[in-house]
């Protein structure tokens, strides 16, 4: 047998050998290993497309999208049948910026592809691709008309007509910008890669000769690697740029430049938010007092989700000498605040009157947490008070259930997590101790242990705001407490009604109906019922800040009655106050 033929045979070997350990590797999510042994067996066998292309499919699992890609581009150029390869290259290049490619493959797609479903999706993604550069355009015609001198909108209209591939209007502003900005080299060699599309490659030669001679290192070594050494003699003559008729050059001399806080606004208003981004900063470094400029850069940066960039914003623009703006800025650094406060506190009070219990009862908490990075629950501490009046009935009082008053003080230490915007995890263990009652020091003194899962939401015309409307609320949660003979229960709270407008002094109140349900795990009387009824709630300026005033009247019904002393059903009016705080 010729050698040639035995060292073909052990290639192909070792490449299927090769293969099937990367295979091996990504059943067993071992994306590294799988990606060097496709790339082993791929180097022994280039020709084996269901291992490349398993390869850029575990590359883009592991994150490197740009390796995907040109891998991607390697398998629709060896085939050009295969179009979910196309497809997936054309995804990758708009994911890795490569925007002008990336239109041109899903155009070549949405015109061509055999296959109905590449083509659907194609020219979906194409006009996601092609309509935010359609409309840029226009906008930024409209913006060089108004200011023509205006440089960094020639560059921000060309660069769009250059993804677009309109490639004479890219060149066009982009030789309008340099004129406008000559110092600024990086702008000839985009104005050179356009030319070289165009075909213009005397001009482009001349371009990169220039941005070689006068730009900076880094523009220089670009210029000098794209022309391989050996730039052209006549440089000047290429580069000489033909006036603008008469008219035009009155304009552009009459014409001032837009603020760059006008610029911003404009480019704001049109969601157009990396643009509104440069143009507030470059307000910002104009002036460095101005408080609008701050706020809006605030505000464009949390839009752009930097939002430890967007506090600092917020933060300054509050020293604004506008009122206005300072109110606004405050609004947005208290709301952005938590999300990076390292240390909070919490307090929280409900003190309440109950008809059905003829007494006035207590519940309140205060808890300091500290965020540690890299940790995934936030430890705290908690001292909580459950407690009731001495006052009311005294031999109801012998029967008060547990749940409703513990008589005590809670230290706790404990951990919690935030599961959902609206939803959070606890738990927290420590010591109680017992006021009020004729027990020995160790039956005051226990071990307590509790924690849980809590859900709320609302949805509406919420309280605290500026408008009218329907509302409705919910309040989920789970909760195990040691104290209840390790019982487990479970709380839904639905609130739902109409918020009233804010009357003049600021005082604003809801109407609503109401209805809870409780259910626990060992089957008590006291954690098994329902109610309904209905209720009113304000907050009023007169009142703290974070207090607002609650009563309900509500019919309520025990779903276990088992040693239940009170009967199956039973009314209640119940008012108190709700009082919340938290100090970052």
């Amino acid at each position: 047998m010729p050698a040639i033929v035995l060292l073909a045979l052990a290639l192909a070997s070792s490449s299927l050998e090769e293969a099937g350990r990367g295979y091996a590797a990504l059943r067993a999510g071992e994306y590294d290993a799988a990606v060097a042994a496709f790339e082993r067996a791929l180097e022994a066998d280039p020709g084996l497309r269901h291992v490349r292309k398993d390869l850029a499919y575990t590359l883009l699992r592991r994150g490197d999208r740009e390796a995907a890609r040109d891998h991607f581009d390697r398998l629709r150029r060896e085939d050009p049948g295969d179009e979910q390869s196309a497809l997936e290259y054309a995804f990758l290049c708009y994911e890795t910026r490569r925007v002008q490619e990336a239109r041109r493959v899903f155009h070549m797609l949405r015109l061509a592809a055999k296959q109905e479903g590449v083509r659907l999706t194609a020219e979906k993604a194409f006009e996601n691709v092609d309509r935010p550069l359609r409309e840029g355009i226009e906008r930024w015609s409209e913006a060089v008309r108004r200011a023509p001198q205006q440089w960094s909108a020639h560059e921000e209209l060309a660069q769009l007509a250059e993804m677009r591939d309109e490639l004479a209007l890219a060149a066009e502003h982009y030789e309008l910008a340099w004129k406008l900005r000559p110092q600024k080299y990086e702008l000839l060699l985009a104005l050179a890669r356009v030319w070289r599309e165009l075909g213009r490659e005397d001009k482009a030669r001349a371009a990169l000769a220039a941005a070689w001679k006068h730009g900076s290192t880094r523009v220089g070594e670009q210029a000098r690697e794209l022309l391989q050494g050996e730039p052209p003699a006549a440089e000047e003559a290429v580069l000489a740029v033909p006036a603008p008729p008469r008219q035009e050059t009155e304009t552009v001399l009459a014409a001032a430049p837009l603020p760059a806080l006008e610029m911003g606004e404009r480019s704001l208003a049109g969601s157009y938010l990396n643009d509104a981004y440069r143009y507030f900063r470059k307000a910002v470094e104009e002036e460095p007092d101005n408080g609008k400029a701050q706020y809006l850069l605030g505000v464009t940066a949390n839009l752009l989700q930097r939002d430890e960039e967007a506090l600092r914003w917020f933060a300054m623009a509050r020293r604004s000498g506008d009122a206005v703006i300072a109110a606004k800025a405050q609004e947005g650094y208290l709301a952005l605040k938590p999300k990076f406060s390292r240390t909070t506190t919490d307090v929280w009070a409900i003190p309440f009157y109950s008809s059905r219990w003829q007494g006035a009862f207590a519940y309140g908490q205060a808890k300091i947490q500290r965020r540690i990075r890299g940790l995934p629950v936030t430890p705290y501490l908690s001292l909580r008070f459950v407690g009731d009046s001495a006052g009311g009935r005294q031999a109801a009082k012998a029967l008060l259930p547990l749940y409703l008053s513990e008589k005590s003080v809670i230290a706790a230490a404990g951990v919690s997590r935030v599961l959902h915007p609206t939803t959070f995890a606890w738990f927290e263990a420590g010591r109680s101790w017992s006021y009020g009652e004729q027990r020995s020091y160790e039956e005051r003194w226990r071990w307590d242990a509790r924690g849980g899962v809590s859900l709320l939401k609302g949805w509406g015309r919420l309280l605290g705001g500026r408008e009218a409307g329907l509302f409705h609320e919910v309040n989920l949660d789970g909760v195990y407490a040691s104290r209840f003979r390790h019982n487990m229960l479970a709380y839904a709270q639905n609130r739902s009604g109409y918020t009233l407008a804010p009357l003049p002094g600021g005082t604003q109140a809801q109407v609503y109906a109401v209805w809870n349900a409780t259910r626990d795990w060992r089957g008590e009387y006291w954690g098994n019922f329902v109610e309904a009824g209905a209720g009113i709630r304000v907050m009023s300026p007169s009142l703290p800040r974070g207090m607002s005033w609650r009563a309900e009247f509500v019919r309520g019904a025990h779903l276990r009655n088992e040693s239940n002393p009170w009967g199956p059903n039973y009314w209640d009016f119940r008012t108190g106050i709700w009082y919340a705080r938290t100090k970052y």
